[in-house]
This record gives C-alpha cells, structure tokens and sequence, in this order.
C-alpha cells in the first residue's frame, strides 16, 4: 500500500526513495489567483478544475489500491499550506491511499486518512468549507467538492432565500441534473407546468427531453436543495460541449471550444453582462440590448 507524505518547501531536501508530485510547482500554473499554498476565495468550482484535475490524474499514475508497481512512498511536495489546502489535498489523496501523513517517518506518526464522505444533515463549518462556499443576496451555495471527488459529477448544498430562485429557467443539451430537496417548501417551474415542492422531493431532469427547470422559495421559509449536475466528460466545463438555455431571458450560453460557426456573428455576446444579472429579470434582444421583465424569482432588471 503506498503512503503518501506531505513535503512542505520549509523542510529538508525530498528524500530520493519512492515518487513526488509537486503541487509546489503546480500552485502558481493552475491557481495564480491564489497565494502559494492557499485556495481562492468564493471560487469553489477553482478547486474541481485545473488544479483539482491535475492532482487527481498525478494520483492516479503513482498511487491506486489495485497497482502492483505503485511506490511505497509517494512525497506531496508543496508550499506551506493553510489549514484549508491541507484537507482539500487530504481528501483528494486519500481516495487513492489508505495511508496519509504529515509527518516522517510514517511508522510514528498520525494517519490523517479521511474518508469520501460527508453528512448533509451537520454540514462541517471549517476552513476548506468556508473555501467552497459562495454567498449570494440569493442564498447560499456550499459545494462539496473535494468531499465527493474529481469525477463526473459536480455536487452543492444550496440554501434559497424567501422570494428567491435556485437559478435562472434553464435547460441543458449534454448535462444531467438532479435535485433532492432538504430542507423547506417552494415550488417547481419545469417548462409550462409549477408543482409544489417539500422535503424528500426528487426531481429529475435527464439530458435530452430539454426541459427547462428551477425552484422557488415562494411560500415563505428558504428552501435547501441538493443540487447534482451530472457531465458527460470528467473535465466537466474545461472541456464538455452543452448549451444552456435560458427561456425567461431569451438567452443561450454555449459551453466547449470551437462554437462560433453555430449562429449568426450578430447574436454571439460576452457573457460578464449575463452573469452580472443572473438573478434578474429582463428579455434579451437579437441585437445584445435588453428590455427589463419580472419572473418568478427574479425582479425586474433596473441596470442599464
């Protein structure tokens, strides 16, 4: 079974036994929002990207249960790291290993193996979770991510305020997604159709019939959803073509490389304006100008 030790730059040269990964080097490459050895601030999707891949697919090639030739030992070479990376790289490694440590030699010292999981019902409160958690006027999105991984699967605990939407109406043409309703009472758009919603409710919405969903919180108490989004590429949005459909606004964001011969050079925008005001409401006209509507959940746009 490979051990994984944490290798902080202050200490002593890498010993020259088993394998290193260097997230040392790593760091700037793939989070240079970041300072050496600490994640970025309300960016929580950072940590399942670059990075987060890079790390993942590294274990991958050294460590693994079922690897008769992995290395006994497997040095995680990094900055000094802040409370918050540590876990999120421990949670990350021990997927991969049995056996992780902070200190050497292993035989005396603490195995900080965590486990792949994490209860919906007492979600943590420590540093990485402040890391992986967005606050919005709207409510509050807690990603789980690394708890469940760098896979297909994008995963988030979302609290809705009152009065609020979960999301814009929308729809995906390469994205399964799912919710499981926690907490509260709202109600659910799913194309032309509104249907209550209360804990225990599951809502499906499988890529291909194209429909167009989001939850309200319009019956007086914030609404807590479990949101997972299922990609069919493992790079989720590095790399997977999707388009979203926005039937409220009369928008469509295109997702992969390589979409420009797919419309009219006319109707293509940036998307900054879009998600400056995700949670309001107007039309979008042909030429990029807005007219300001209310929907559901969403007050009508007063921003130029």
């Amino acid at each position: 079974m490979t051990r994984v030790i944490f290798w902080e730059h202050a200490r002593e040269p890498v010993p020259a036994s088993g394998a290193s990964i260097r997230c040392d080097l790593a760091w700037p490459l793939f989070l240079p929002e970041a300072a050496p050895g600490a994640l970025p601030e309300q960016q929580p999707r950072a940590l399942a990207g670059l990075f987060g891949r890079w790390f993942w697919e590294s274990m991958g090639q050294v460590a693994g249960r079922l690897r008769a030739d992995a290395p006994e030992l497997v040095w995680l070479v990094t900055p000094p790291l802040t409370p918050a990376s540590r876990e999120y790289l421990t949670r990350l490694a021990s997927y991969w290993t049995d056996e992780v440590f902070y200190e050497y030699p292993p035989d005396t010292a603490e195995n900080r193996f965590m486990a792949p999981m994490v209860n919906l019902g007492a979600l943590p409160t420590g540093p990485l979770w402040s890391s992986t958690t967005e606050t919005f006027p709207e409510g509050e999105e807690r990603h789980l991510v690394p708890m469940a991984g760098i896979g297909r699967v994008f995963a988030k605990v979302q609290d809705v305020a009152v009065g609020q939407a979960s999301a814009r109406l929308h729809s995906h043409t390469a994205q399964d997604e799912y919710y499981l309703i926690l907490k509260g009472t709202g109600t659910l758009r799913m194309g032309r159709h509104s249907e209550p919603v209360s804990p225990g409710t599951f809502i499906a919405k499988p890529t291909g019939p194209d429909l167009a969903t989001h939850i309200l919180a319009d019956r007086g108490e914030t609404v807590t959803i479990l949101d997972l989004e299922v990609y069919a590429d493992a790079r989720q949005g590095l790399a997977s073509y999707d388009i979203m459909s926005y039937r409220d606004h009369g928008e469509v964001v295109l997702t992969g490389p390589g979409w420009e011969d797919m419309v009219p050079d006319a109707a293509i925008h940036r998307t900054e304006d879009l998600f400056s005001h995700y949670f309001t409401g107007y039309v979008r006209n042909a030429d990029g100008s807005h007219r300001p509507q209310e929907f559901p959940g969403h007050p009508s746009r007063t921003e130029p």
